[in-house]
Parts: C-alpha cells; sequence; structure tokens
C-alpha cells in the first residue's frame, strides 16, 4: 500500500506546510477543539482538515486513514474521493468504499463538507473517513454540522477581533445559534446578547443592554477572570452556584477582543448549558436503549413471568435487579424497562462493573477535576452518573463493585448527590439504577462480600431470568428468529432446520443460554451451503456433551462434590460460613473438601 501510495501522492515541503498553518491557525484551533470535544476516545473516524488548494493541514482520530497524512496534497491523481469533489464543488459530498477509483481507498468511506469564509468563498474542506465496516449512517450530516460549526465560530472570531463590527450581522449568526451569547465592552458592560443567552440566564435581553454583567445575575461571573488575564479560552467547563437558581452547569468559550493597535476592547462570552452537552454526547456515542418487550422472545411461563414484571417496574422509578445465569438476555429487559419507561427520551448508559480497573472506579461512576491524579485529562471528565443523568445507569455484574465503591454509590443512591474525584462542588443527579447479577447476591450479602444495605437499595424490584434449559420449548421459537436474523446479515436463504438439528439442541442444556443457542445458530449459517440447517451444522462438542446415565455411586460422589462445591461459591469459600450453612464442623467439611478433590477455598 506504502508504494502504491507514493505512486500517485505527492507533498509540499515542511516549510510550506508551516506556513500554511500558520495561515490556517484559527481554522486548526477550531477545529482541533470540535473534534476533540465530539469524536469520543474509542471512535473508529479519522477527521481532517484540508485547505483550498487539496493540501492536508490536520488528521485526528485513534485509527488513523492509512493513506491521508499532513501534507499531502490531494489532487486528480487520487480519482473520485470526496474531498477532490468537495473541494471542487464547494459542495458536501460522500464516497464510500467501492465507489473510489483509486484501489487503496476501497476498504473506506468518506464525507466532506467545505468550509467557508466570512466573504463566502472556499477556506478548505472537512472530512470524516472510517473502514466501511465502521462507516455510520449519519456520517455525511455529522460532517456537516462540523464543517458549519467551524465556518460560524471562525468568522465570528475574525469579525469580533476587528475593532468595528457590525451589529446586526452578530445578531443574524448568534441568533441562530444554539448557544448564549454575550458581547461584553472592555468595562464588562452588556453590549448584546442573544435569545438563547437570555432565556439561559433569565433576563431580558433589551433590558440588559448597557448594565454591567454582575448585575444581571446573582452570582460573581466567572467571566470577569478573562477581564483580569486578558486571556481567552475554549469550552471551558464551570460550576457556578446561584443564589436562586442552585446549581449551574456550564461549557464557556470566552474570545478576547482588541483593536487596530493590539490593546483590550472587550469579550465575547459563550456558554451552554451541560444538559445540552451530555444529550448530544450521549446520543453521539450511542447511548440509548435499542430492545423493545417485542424483542423478547418466549412462550413460557417462567419467562412470561419475568416480562409481566419487568412491564410494571417500567411504570416505576425504583431501582431493579435483574438475576439469572449469564447469557439470559439480561441486558435486554433492562434496555426494554427503559425503553417503556417515562426516561425512555433520557440517555441509557452501560456500565460492567467486572470491567473497570480497581483504581479507576470512582473517576468512572463519580467523573473527575482537571488534575485529579497522573494521567488525568486536564480538562477534567465526566462520570456515568452524570451522563445518565435524567435516564437510566445500567450495572451489570454489579456483584463485583469494589467495597469502596459500594460505600459511595450506596451514599448516592440516598441523597442523589455527586461529587467528581479531586473536586468540592455537588451535583445533583437523576438517575435511575438497574443492575444484574448472575450470583446469589443474598449469599454475597451473609458472608460479607457484599453490602447488605447496597444490596437492599439494589434489590426494590427483583426479576429472576430463567435459563434457556428451563424453558426448551422457546427453542422452537428462538431458532427460526435467529435464522430471520441472519438470513439478513449474511444475504443468505436458508429456510429452516431438519428433525436432527432441533433435536440435538433439545437435547443439549445450553450453560450459556440464549446467547450460546444464538452463537450455534449464527455457526451453523455461515458454514451451511444448504437452505436447511442439520445436525452436521453443529459443532461436535456440544453434540459430544449429551452424557449417557452412569452407575448410581459414581452419580453420586459427583451430587456430593457439585453441591459442596455450590456451597462454598455462594459463601465466597469461606470455610466458616459455608461449614455452619451445611451444618457441619470445619475439620469434616475440610476432610468432605479433601475426599472430592475441590480445592477452590480461601
Amino acid at each position: 500500500m506504502v508504494e502504491s501510495i507514493e505512486k500517485i501522492a505527492k507533498f509540499v515541503s515542511p516549510s510550506d506546510l508551516q506556513e500554511r498553518k500558520g495561515k490556517y491557525f484559527l481554522y486548526l484551533v477550531t477545529s482541533k477543539n470540535l473534534f476533540e470535544k465530539f469524536i469520543g476516545s474509542h471512535s473508529p473516524f479519522t477527521v481532517s482538515f484540508v485547505d483550498k488548494d487539496g493540501v492536508v493541514l490536520l488528521t485526528m482520530g485513534v485509527r488513523k486513514d492509512p493513506v491521508i497524512s499532513e501534507g499531502m496534497v490531494i489532487g486528480k491523481a487520487f480519482g473520485k474521493t470526496a474531498i477532490g469533489i468537495a473541494l471542487e464543488k464547494a459542495e458536501t459530498f460522500e464516497v464510500k468504499g467501492h465507489k473510489h477509483s483509486a484501489p487503496i481507498f476501497k476498504e473506506w468511506s468518506c464525507a466532506a463538507s467545505p468550509v467557508l469564509n466570512k466573504k463566502g468563498n472556499l477556506a478548505g474542506i472537512i472530512s470524516v473517513s472510517a473502514i466501511s465496516k465502521d462507516y455510520p449512517k449519519f456520517a455525511l450530516e455529522i460532517t456537516s454540522i462540523i464543517a458549519s460549526a467551524v465556518q460560524n465560530e471562525v468568522n465570528l472570531k475574525d469579525l469580533l477581533q476587528e475593532t468595528e463590527f457590525s451589529r446586526r450581522y452578530i445578531e443574524i449568526i448568534t441568533e441562530g445559534s444554539k448557544d448564549g451569547v454575550i458581547v461584553l465592552d472592555k468595562n464588562a458592560n452588556v453590549l448584546y446578547i442573544n435569545s438563547v443567552g437570555a432565556s439561559i440566564l433569565r433576563v431580558n435581553k433589551d433590558k440588559v443592554v448597557s448594565k454591567n454583567v454582575t448585575e444581571i445575575v446573582d452570582f460573581t461571573p466567572v467571566i470577569l477572570n478573562v477581564f483580569k488575564t486578558r486571556k481567552g479560552y475554549v469550552d471551558r467547563e464551570f460550576i457556578i452556584e446561584s443564589p436562586s437558581r442552585g446549581t449551574l452547569h456550564f461549557i464557556k468559550t470566552a474570545v478576547v477582543l482588541r483593536d487596530a493597535d493590539g490593546n483590550f476592547a472587550g469579550v465575547v462570552d459563550f456558554f451552554r448549558e451541560i444538559e445540552r452537552v451530555r444529550k448530544f454526547v450521549t446520543s453521539y456515542i450511542g447511548a440509548e436503549a435499542h430492545f423493545t418487550f417485542e424483542d423478547i422472545i418466549g412462550k413460557d411461563l417462567k419467562i412470561k413471568e419475568a416480562i409481566r414484571l419487568a412491564k410494571l417496574a417500567s411504570h416505576s422509578n425504583s431501582s431493579v435487579l435483574l438475576t439469572g445465569e449469564t447469557g439470559t438476555g439480561k441486558e435486554m429487559f433492562a434496555q426494554a424497562i427503559h425503553f417503556e419507561s417515562l426516561r425512555s427520551s433520557g440517555p441509557f448508559v452501560a456500565l460492567n462493573c467486572g470491567a473497570i480497573p480497581r483504581d479507576l472506579a470512582e473517576s468512572e461512576f463519580f467523573g473527575y477535576e482537571p488534575g485529579a491524579f497522573t494521567d488525568a485529562d486536564k480538562r477534567g471528565r465526566p462520570g456515568k452518573f452524570e451522563l445518565a443523568n435524567g435516564g437510566t445507569l445500567f450495572l451489570d455484574e454489579v456483584e463485583e463493585l469494589p467495597p469502596a465503591i459500594q460505600v459511595k454509590l450506596l451514599r448516592v443512591l440516598e441523597d442523589k448527590v455527586i461529587t467528581r474525584v479531586g473536586g468540592t462542588k455537588s451535583l445533583k443527579v437523576d438517575v435511575r439504577i438497574i443492575s444484574t447479577s448472575n450470583k446469589k447476591l443474598e449469599s454475597l450479602v451473609e458472608s460479607g462480600a457484599f453490602r447488605g444495605d447496597l444490596f437492599y437499595r439494589l434489590n426494590v424490584i427483583q426479576i429472576p431470568i430463567p435459563p434457556l434449559r428451563e424453558r426448551k420449548d422457546d427453542i422452537l421459537m428462538l431458532v427460526p428468529h435467529f435464522v430471520g436474523k441472519f438470513n439478513k446479515e449474511f444475504g443468505k436463504n436458508v429456510s429452516g432446520y431438519d428433525a436432527s438439528f432441533i433435536e440435538s439442541l433439545m437435547n443439549y442444556d445450553f450453560p450459556g443460554n440464549v446467547r450460546e443457542l444464538q452463537n450455534i445458530v449464527e455457526r451453523a449459517m455461515n458454514i451451511t451451503d444448504d437452505n436447511i440447517l442439520s445436525k452436521e451444522h453443529i459443532p461436535h462438542l456440544i453434540l459430544e456433551s449429551t452424557k449417557e446415565e452412569k452407575p448410581l455411586n459414581s452419580n453420586f460422589d459427583e451430587l456430593k462434590k457439585d453441591y459442596i462445591e455450590t456451597i462454598l461459591s455462594e459463601c465466597n469459600y469461606n470455610i466458616s460460613f459455608a461449614a455452619k450453612k451445611i451444618g457441619i464442623s470445619r475439620p469434616t467439611l475440610y476432610k468432605l473438601i479433601k475426599s472430592c478433590n475441590t480445592n477452590k477455598t480461601n
């Protein structure tokens, strides 16, 4: 691939590249800040800024485009590309995968949108690219939104840095913005405030003009610090205490105005409420519920009862505990409850408690302030409680919570207030908790491995999800459902299955439950050349797992071993608790463990 790039690509000299970056400095800084804010750390996208001559000046993203790099000139030699067409026509354009003419781009898809200067001429191009399989449907819209945001912000900053500017022109731009905007003179008197800003601050926009900024709010305006330092900032977070309104949470950008001689002339304050930012971010990263109760398949009485309880729970704000083995569909139930609840318009934020590093657990839940610990993001970061505000926080494998977090989680559930790591200000949160466990939390409470008071908080509505082996008749409904699903995904036309296929499944215990059944059907759909699934498409290990009846004495020994291991597991391998539960002495239990070769003890 490298040789192919070298054959068709041209690069400007390092000095030319630096000169161009200087010329487009405001565009690059603005683009970078927007990219970092809205393109997440795990995003598969590459975002680029290309100047009007087709020179790539900036590329960002965790998964970098293997072709596009800074200093490269995007020209006709690349064939049909979104960037090339957008440069030529000054219009938003998209080219996906195989529609590229150059082979090196075939695996990638790209959207590009023009950025115009204040005179309406082409300044450059914003592009968003990704490997085609990771390329989202909304890439074209997102690219256009980012390009428009860069264009508006750069043009506004450019206008405001001039000593004489048109008030009407500012009003036209800012009234179309979703951010609050206040223009202040060098003495912090209000020259202009847009409708959004007036609404956020709850003031009359016509009556506050000419007043000092300190007179229009009942708290000390943080923008006053800019008047002291004469330095602006971009997308900085502020938590402010208002006597009349309580805690106010803003994301703010301050642009310093200077006259023709470079003297300080005032400040433009851009601000937005954090809740609007959160809603955008959570929807962008997919923090939404997708499953409904219609997606839960089964006619067995146990699964019907679980669905009935879940539907009742969806009309409540109480905590829900979903119990059941791995693979039974607990998250599907959680999403369905959220989807049908009054919180359905809010975020659904999922967190696997077993996957959180212990030393980062607190910051994962509650967020952190800038400089809270080594390697922390210098801007700070919200935690899962903040992101889930107004919606549902789904705690998977809740039994894995570290003891220290259990204490703090209990406090949040009681007070509905969090404090970020390294912070001092309290933030109110409105979050419903739905948690899951594949262990008996009651036993963990008895053994001291899980706090009883937290368990009672989480266990307001407990819904047991039955394992597949207890509702095997549902296999007859689930298999056709999965066949239809994978027919669509794989472009196949498998019409069904024969008796040998379904009999083999009905004789299997499914330790992995519905998830395992889905994987078995998916594998069968991948390897079949026929339109009927049969026994030969089922893995041999599963076919061999159907055990023949063993002698009674052998079964008795295994039952004894299984019983002891079950009790030990329920008591978190605490010998004293296990012996007490069985009703024998510790020495006797040790002998039984030794005779059964059960060595999992603490």
